[in-house]
């Protein structure tokens, strides 16, 4: 009989301990961007539980997969899933119990890939179906539980000379099969709060630097710089965005005594499932450079946070955000709904860690002017109630 996933009291939230995800296309060098990322998150304090990746640990158990039938190949990824559940509520109970032993510690989990990575094997329909099996929603298993996802593109795209397949036995795809499965694997992690597509634009050293960049940002650490770049839009092509998430956003600011701090609180779902955050961003120059940090938060503090200290001189930003990825990057696109003087604005937006990035805009999206750094288009200048 088939027992479905049973959540128990297991630690399904990360208010307390952070969970990140790494993912990405066959030979993206996860392997040794997470080595990376420990170590360098070891040098700044953070004591990470990690969870491998769990179709490699079927493979070294003895499981052939070029062997199922599709049959057995979609129980196989069921299983992964309930594995996959089971082991990060392990880490994090584990990651719970050092930071109550050790307080002021900073236990961090991060995972080999995550609970979304079955979708690109067997299809959306059919990945749903099993979420809905084991009495989940995809919410519930890809915004509510981690803090991001960080996506290395597959080698063969961008690097193909690199694209082997002898240094993993559970990776058997070709290099065009590669290439499918990791746009697959983006489109199923869209909608995640924060998802940083790591490409081959750099050499590998320059790769995996930027992978601990967009993990820091993640985690809220103020190291690197973020760079925001906005553009006011006049319209959209809504046909042409071949995968989108779209969730509701609702943000209320908060009284500061300081001109260069913004604090924030957000509420942010979609299917009734509800996750919400604190943010302090404080500008270091007038071009769009900003240090940010940001934690989860409980509704309940949400709402104490608004009738304690909300800004009487702001009203709440509500909007649609549309999410999607495009040429390996992935934008943020806001429809606002209020206050009801803005409402139909647009903005589009993009998050990048170094300021030479290039960023290429959507052809699909026409784009009025760039705005970055306009204090007008700002979501605090926007909120204000005059």
């Amino acid at each position: 009989m088939h027992v479905p996933y049973q959540k128990g009291n297991q630690v399904t939230d990360i208010l307390h301990i952070p969970k990140v995800v790494v993912t990405g296309g066959p030979c993206g060098g996860k392997t040794t961007g997470m080595s990376y990322c420990v170590e360098k998150l070891g040098d700044i304090g953070f004591k990470v539980f990690l969870v491998e990746e769990m179709a490699t640990r079927f493979k070294k158990a003895g499981l052939d997969l070029k062997s199922l039938s599709k049959s057995q190949f979609f129980r196989f990824e069921e299983e992964v899933l309930r594995m996959q559940l089971a082991w990060e509520d392990s880490m994090s109970r584990l990651a719970e119990d050092h930071l109550r032993t050790n307080p002021g510690s900073k236990p961090l989990v991060l995972t080999d890939r995550g609970t979304m990575d079955g979708e690109p094997y067997i299809g959306k329909e059919r990945f749903a179906a099993i979420v809905h099996a084991n009495y989940l929603k995809i919410p519930e298993i890809r915004d509510r539980r981690y803090n991001g996802a960080v996506h290395l593109v597959t080698a063969a795209n961008g690097a193909e000379d690199y694209y082997q397949c002898e240094n993993n036995s559970a990776r058997w795809e070709t290099a065009e099969q590669a290439r499918e499965t990791d746009e697959k694997t983006i489109k199923a992690w869209t909608g995640v709060p924060h998802l940083s597509i790591i490409d081959n634009s750099t050499d590998f050293q320059g790769k995996i630097r930027r992978t601990f960049q967009a993990m820091c940002r993640i985690l809220g650490v103020p190291v690197p710089i973020e760079y925001e770049r906005k553009f006011l839009v006049e319209s959209i092509d809504w046909d042409k965005i071949l995968h989108y998430t779209t969730v509701d956003i609702e943000q209320v600011y908060l009284f500061s005594s300081n001109e260069e701090e913004e604090i924030r609180v957000r509420k942010r779902g979609q299917d009734n499932s509800y996750i919400y955050f604190k943010t302090r961003k404080v500008q270091t120059d007038t071009l769009g450079k900003r240090l940010e940090t940001e934690h989860m938060i409980t509704a309940a503090e949400y709402f104490d946070e608004i009738d304690a200290h909300a800004d009487s001189m702001r009203s709440p930003v509500r909007k649609k955000r549309t999410l999607f990825p495009w040429k390996n990057q992935y934008f943020e696109l806001d429809v606002l709904s209020h206050p009801k003087k803005h409402k139909g604005l647009i903005l589009l937006e993009i998050e990048l860690t170094e300021e030479n990035d290039t960023v290429q805009l959507p052809p699909f999206i026409k784009v009025i002017r760039e705005v970055t750094g306009e204090k007008e288009y700002s979501n605090a200048y926007l909120a204000l109630s005059h």
